[in-house]
């Protein structure tokens, strides 16, 4: 593993060394009416207090 990039906000993460966690799943964005297969932490909640 090495970087790895959030599709909603395009922020890179570097696996080693972020401690930034991914999370995978189905989630959908009714904001921006788009549907992501993997989110950062910050766009996670985001999406998910919604």
């Amino acid at each position: 593993m090495g970087n790895i990039q959030c599709p909603r906000c395009e922020k890179v993460f570097n696996t080693f060394l972020d401690d930034e966690r991914m999370r995978l799943g189905s989630f959908y964005d009714s904001e921006r009416e788009e549907s992501f297969d993997r989110l950062c932490e910050k766009c996670y909640r985001f999406v998910m207090d919604k």
